[in-house]
């Protein structure tokens, strides 16, 4: 488990909302509150180089590794840009990246029929065959 970043003695247990950063306990928060914090911004479009433009290699792939072409897909699915215009989908997403129990909260998210049409789009994608014999189970 990553440290506390502001003591780096103990396992952080929380997040600041704004900024993001790790943090074990109320002492160690009324620190990092001592100067303003913000929100985390994105590099210029300039810094950032364009998707078909990074080299995407897996360090460590396993059998459970989307290809790197599979993923590329995944940005140029014009059905899961869609799900993701969603200002709700979205927030279910991030509610999943802060969450301190993701497997809960996947959980819960697949009950929410908007955040499984998202699910559905990339299924579609990234196991084309098992999402068509999973579809026909259900028929």
């Amino acid at each position: 488990m990553t440290s506390c970043q502001i003591c780096n003695a103990q396992p952080f247990k929380y997040k600041c909302p704004t900024c993001f950063i790790k943090f074990c306990s109320v002492p160690c928060f009324n620190v990092h509150k001592e100067l303003p914090c913000e929100k985390p911004t994105v590099a210029p479009p300039s810094e950032n180089l364009p998707v078909e433009n990074v080299p995407m290699t897996y360090r460590f792939p396993t059998a459970d590794t989307v290809p790197v072409e599979k993923l590329q897909a995944l940005a140029h699915s014009d059905e899961v840009k869609e799900c993701l215009s969603n200002p709700h989908v979205r927030n279910i997403l991030k509610s999943l990246v802060q969450s301190q129990t993701p497997e809960t909260s996947i959980t819960n998210a697949m009950k929410e029929p908007i955040f499984l049409e998202l699910a559905q789009a990339c299924l579609k994608i990234v196991e084309p065959d098992r999402f068509q014999h999973e579809l026909g189970k259900t028929f």
